[in-house]
């Protein structure tokens, strides 16, 4: 009897949880927080030990005494969070730091002073320079703020989506796990009641199994197969009589065929020597037609004959294969009337198991249901998170936004201002308005920095503690100091339930159990069974189900049954009777010699279908050929008699050819049979060989029943049938350690909540804080000063102007006020000097008047004063000269 094939049922897999771990260029970002956010959140929240079992075995004691332990080691948190707290700390500070640096800021800050412009103009670009570089660096935290905020965003629009996804899909696994359970405890275990139905009734009818089993051992069917090949032969033997007349009957048509084209060629004058003149290339390949048929089927094998068999033959053999055939029946009637009384209460038996199986399956799966009810099956959940995200979530983005844009208009402003006072000359109007408006985005940002702080740091209290509490305990759970806390906790409340649902031990004592969640979790992402990852052995103990056979009584059923079988063999056994071996053999021994006396070497020749197939290409590219110097000739005149008959009769040996190749195909095969069957090594006919193996196998039968081989077979029949529950445990044991709810989705699912909550949420959302305080950060420190720096150039006004008209070279000074008189400048005696009135020089020449001069003075001079002198007041200076270029001393 065949085992029963278990299979595990076909579960639904529309699991919609999806995510996607690899976030693109964000991923930068994160990682650029992350080095800051690993040294600081690296340790742990509490002191070593504070969170020890001895502490907190339950979670009575949680509730009881976590918050005066937490009073009582405030000190030992506080200096074991140091690194978070100077950080919230220095965040504080940062905005009280901003507080009073605005107020200096904007009051000092305010007042211009003077300086010199030839001395600020190469530190003005530099600054310009300096601020613009600051500046790209500050907006690149804007950036990083935005797409912080944009993601956090998106991750926060789809929190109910995905948790719809999350609680779907934790429902279909529970669901698939809850049928799965009960597929292998109820639908297979019904199986297995309907395949002993099945085996029991074959049983009852014929002992089917048993004796097919029994055939087998004693080669029944080969004694059988070659009783039937001796009939066969006898069968085989006249149809190959038949081919070979066929074959014989096709060699003479191609003869004839040849005999005719002969005559026909002779009728052309092939026959004379030589042939007529135009008929010789004819008469040669007319010719050559004998040769090429009896290189295709040598004449020798058509004196090959078949001589009929003994007439006694076919009777003497079928009566041995009816014999044989009969012994078959004796064999299947061993168990015709015994086997209804073998196992008369193994069915019910077996119902007994499933009645255990039954009450497993309820302690099993109504945990599984309670958690479905209360959180996969609760819409409270998700509906709650959808409106926290329509009513909160869209103001918290909107904020957000605001904060941006003011940083962004901010930057703005100091860009604007930088590029006018940079582009503008020192001390315009233009300048001074830049100058204003970099003031203006300065007051403005300390006035929002001591807000934004506050908010940077309320941002990163809430991404650190997040990074650390949930995102490195769900990356790392096995270094997680909250997961070695909870663990007692778990194994506390599941200690509970599993001594609520387990069925009682005989000694009635609680179990106790003990979970490590950093394993479990382990356990889950390598696809574990849900059985060994909850300890459901505490529950139902599948191990017990080896012992079936004791437990229900099946093994005293078995030894009643071997007795009747073992009385049932022993009648078979006298059913031997004597068979004609000798006439048989005789018989056999004749045709060996008939078969022997026929040469089948050229028939059986591999070669001899090549050569009949060269032999038809031949032939055909003969009649090729002829058909073409017979269209020469008649071309040319000259008429063929009788080319009808030749082309004709070439025609058919090609066909006769295409029959004797197909005969002799379907002869070598037969022979070939009947050579494997009855050849010997010395490759002999032997069927004599064969009749004495046949008969030793027959003998070997009954030595087979007289040896107790049969009680053998019985026990292989028992354990086949027993086998269908034995192969049942062992599925069901490895189905409930490997198969059964294993836990890769909710692997996708953890993996998905990690993506969704760490990394599309809390990520983003410490990109957020961070970017904003690297903004923060660099318009505090360097770009407020460098626009302090930057000011003070822009805004610094040039020394008064002069009233000399000339400059202190010489030359027009366009921007004079005003011309001065010769009675306003004190002239020097022409004693003293015999030039010209050198009033409006500032400056002697000690070393003489500058190489520039040396050749008198500028050519923009040459043709007059400036056209900017042209009109206006300075047009009394139109025709006067330069002043004269002569060395002079400053009194």
């Amino acid at each position: 009897m065949d085992t029963l094939g278990f299979r595990f049922p076909e579960m639904g897999d529309n699991y919609t949880v999806q995510y996607e771990e690899d976030q693109g260029g964000m991923e930068v970002l994160y990682d650029i927080t992350n080095i800051f956010l690993d040294a600081v959140i690296g340790g742990n929240f509490f002191p070593d030990g504070f969170l020890s079992e001895e502490k907190f075995p339950d979670l009575q004691s949680v509730e009881s005494n976590f918050l005066d332990e937490v009073i009582n080691n405030a000190q030992p948190i506080v200096m074991t969070n140091i690194p978070i707290l100077v950080c919230i700390v220095l965040g504080l500070i940062l905005s009280v730091v901003t507080l009073i640096g605005g107020i200096i800021f904007c009051c000092c800050c305010r007042k211009n002073k003077n300086s010199n412009g030839n001395e600020n103009g190469f530190k003005k670009v530099m600054l310009s320079i300096l601020l613009f570089l600051l500046l790209v660096v500050t907006s690149l935290g804007c950036m990083w703020f935005f797409l912080g905020a944009k993601t956090s965003q998106s991750g926060l629009d789809k929190i109910p989506e995905d948790i719809q996804d999350i609680l779907h899909d934790g429902d279909l696994y529970m669901n698939n796990t809850v049928d799965e359970l009960h597929y292998l405890l109820q639908d297979n275990f019904d199986d297995v009641i309907v395949e002993f139905e099945d085996a029991l009734n074959k049983v009852g009818a014929n002992f089917k199994d048993f004796t097919e089993t029994m055939k087998n051992e004693i080669q029944l069917q080969t004694i059988i197969d070659e009783a039937t090949s001796f009939v066969d032969l006898i069968t085989d033997y006249a149809a190959i009589q038949g081919k070979m007349t066929s074959v014989l009957d096709s060699y003479t048509s191609m003869t004839t065929s040849l005999a005719n084209i002969k005559q026909a060629a002779d009728g052309l004058g092939c026959s004379v020597s030589p042939p007529p003149e135009g008929l010789v290339e004819i008469c040669n390949a007319l010719d050559g037609a004998s040769g090429i048929l009896e290189g295709a089927f040598p004449s020798d094998l058509a004196s090959t004959a078949f001589p009929p068999l003994p007439d006694e033959a076919t009777q003497q053999l079928s009566t041995l294969s009816e014999y044989l055939n009969s012994i078959e029946g004796q064999i299947d009637a061993i168990s015709a009337n015994a086997i209804d009384e073998y196992f008369p209460t193994i069915q019910g038996e077996i119902e007994k198991i499933k009645d255990f199986l039954t009450e497993a399956l309820d302690g099993l799966t109504e945990p599984i249901e309670d958690i479905q009810g209360e959180i996969f099956r609760n819409d409270n959940i998700a509906n709650s998170l959808e409106d926290i995200r329509d009513n909160y979530f869209p103001y918290f983005h909107i904020s957000l936004l605001v904060l941006g844009s003011l940083l962004v208009v901010i930057l703005a402003v100091f860009m604007v201002g930088m590029c006018l006072g940079s582009c503008s000359k020192q001390g315009s109007g233009m300048s001074s308005t830049g100058s204003g408006m970099m003031f203006l985005a300065n007051c403005l940002f300390f006035f929002l920095a001591i807000f934004l702080f506050i908010l940077c740091t309320a941002f990163f209290t809430v991404g650190a503690l997040g990074q650390k509490a949930l995102c490195k305990t769900m990356a790392d759970p096995g270094d997680s100091e909250l997961i070695t806390f909870v663990n007692p906790l778990i194994s506390s409340v599941l200690t509970d339930i599993y001594n609520q649902v387990r069925p009682e031990t005989e000694e009635g004592e609680d179990i106790a159990v003990k979970f490590d969640l950093a394993q479990l979790i382990s356990d889950m992402h390598n696809n574990t069974a849900i059985y060994p990852l909850l300890q459901l052995h505490y529950i139902f103990n599948i191990e017990e189900l080896t012992d079936w056979r004791v437990t229900y009584g099946i093994d005293p059923l078995i030894e009643d049954a071997r007795k009747q079988i073992d009385q049932i063999i022993n009648e078979l056994v006298g059913l031997e009777s004597s068979l004609n071996e000798e006439e048989i053999k005789a018989v056999a021994e004749e045709i060996d010699g008939i078969m022997n006396m026929i040469d089948l070497t050229p028939l059986l020749d591999e070669a001899l279908i090549v050569k009949i197939e060269t032999g038809k290409i031949e032939i055909e590219e003969l009649k090729t050929q002829l058909e073409t110097m017979i269209t020469e000739m008649e071309n040319n005149g000259l008429p063929v008699p009788g080319k009808e008959e030749i082309l004709a009769n070439l025609q058919n040996i090609i066909e006769e050819l295409d029959v004797l190749k197909g005969n002799v195909q379907d002869l070598q095969a037969r022979l070939g049979q009947i050579l494997d069957l009855f050849g010997n090594e010395d490759s002999k006919f032997d069927m004599a060989g064969k009749v004495d193996g046949t008969f030793a196998l027959v003998t070997a039968a009954f030595e087979y029943f007289r040896s107790g081989a049969v009680m053998i077979f019985f026990d292989e029949s028992v354990g086949i049938l027993t086998k269908v529950v034995d192969d049942y445990v062992n599925h069901a044991i490895d189905a409930a350690e490997n198969h059964i709810g294993n836990t890769g989705p909710l692997s996708n699912i953890y993996n998905a909540t990690y993506t969704e909550i760490c990394l599309e949420i809390i990520a983003p959302f410490n990109a957020v804080w961070s970017g904003l305080g690297w903004c923060l950060l660099m318009i505090l420190i360097p770009v407020t000063l460098v626009v302090s720096s930057l000011k003070k150039i822009l805004v610094a006004k040039k020394q008064p102007q002069t009233l000399r008209p000339n400059d202190t070279n010489g030359y027009r000074n366009p921007k004079a006020a005003r011309a001065a008189s010769y009675e306003e400048v004190p002239m020097p005696s022409y004693n003293e000097r015999s030039s010209r009135i050198n009033a409006y020089e500032t400056k002697s020449y000690q070393n003489g008047p500058p190489s520039s001069y040396q050749n008198g003075p500028p050519s923009s001079y040459q043709n007059g004063p400036p056209s900017s002198y042209q009109n206006g007041r300075q047009s009394s200076y139109q025709s006067r000269p330069p002043p004269p270029y002569q060395q002079s001393t400053r009194r």
